[in-house]
């Protein structure tokens, strides 16, 4: 136990240092009047900006769910469904901070005539959630004594953050508002987690049920009501929680799925197919499309659900040599 609680204590050390520097050196570019100098700096710059779009594609929705599902199918669903709760988390929350503070992309964001990225601008929500994802897979890393994963995930972290300055999508204020928020979400996150699951062991399955029904659905009905002309696509993150909540429930009772327990070969074969299944269900959900929050709730719901069971499930039948 005073071994876990050193290592807790290191870790955080790590992470309020990395904080704290992210903090200090950003303010005092802010201070200096810099919150448009890199914009302006790389603005117009069609090689630089195709490079660091495609950098900043990694915080995309479709990329994000690829990762979560691939953690689900190689490596372990727990870790995964964690990955997934940090991810929606951090997304519903800076749909919150976004709606506050009301603040507008920087002029950079207009290529040709047209927008960039579309919404709010601080704090950013690639550079915040790449926090709370690979932070904490940076932080899973680090328990597995893989120092290279680690270190390459916070390089992830950064350049994510960078690419959205580089490209105009949003200024240094953005960027560091994300990356403030980003880490506080994610100590919260890695001290509460355990707490919290290691208490929801004592509840019945029906409770934990409902539960995992009633937080998402109160979470949507908070967000619209509180901020009722909202472009934040609340649907998405309550939808895709839901999913992960009930699948997770679902799996861990009934399917009892380990790809632990596989060899590299059928990690492999898992891989291919589960990614395939995956782009399959993400485009017929999309066939039809609405920004009705919804049918995004719904859609990200089915999704999230279909990946956490049905694949799994599908998984536990292939016979093995």
């Amino acid at each position: 136990m005073s071994e876990n609680k050193t290592l807790s204590k290191k870790v955080l050390l790590f992470i309020l240092i990395i904080a704290a520097v992210n903090f200090v050196v950003g303010g005092i570019l802010l201070l200096l009047g810099l919150n448009l100098y890199f914009n302006e700096m790389f603005y117009g710059n069609s090689i630089t900006f195709a490079i660091f779009r495609a950098i900043s594609y990694i915080g995309e929705d479709m990329v994000q769910i690829l990762l979560l599902a691939a953690l689900v199918f190689v490596y372990d669903v727990k870790f995964g469904r964690n990955v997934g709760f940090s991810l929606l988390g951090s997304v519903y929350v800076n749909g919150i901070l976004k709606d506050i503070f009301q603040d507008p992309r920087p002029w950079t964001n207009i290529w040709d005539g047209e927008p960039v990225a579309e919404g709010l601008g601080f704090p950013s929500g690639h550079s915040q959630n790449a926090v709370a994802v690979w932070g904490l897979m940076s932080y899973e890393s680090y328990k597995k004594e893989n120092k290279i994963l680690q270190w390459l995930f916070i390089i992830f972290i950064y350049l994510i953050g960078i690419s959205r300055i580089v490209i105009g999508v949003h200024d240094l204020q953005d960027v560091w508002g994300g990356f403030f928020f980003g880490t506080l979400f994610l100590v919260l996150f890695i001290y509460f987690e355990p707490l919290l699951s290691e208490k929801a062991k004592s509840l019945n399955f029906l409770t934990k049920v409902i539960l995992s029904i009633i937080i998402p659905i109160a979470m949507l009905t908070i967000a619209i009501v509180i901020f009722p002309t909202t472009t934040i696509d609340y649907g998405l993150a309550s939808g895709a929680l839901m999913g992960i909540s009930l699948g997770y429930l679902i799996e861990n009772e009934k399917i009892h799925y380990d790809p632990k327990a596989l060899n590299n070969k059928q990690k492999l074969i898992n891989l291919v197919i589960g990614l395939v299944l995956t782009m399959v269900f993400y485009f017929a959900l999309s066939v039809y499309s609405s920004d009705f929050f919804v049918w995004r709730f719904t859609k990200y719901f089915i999704l999230a659900f279909l990946v956490i069971t049905l694949v799994p499930w599908i998984f536990t039948k292939i016979k093995r040599d």
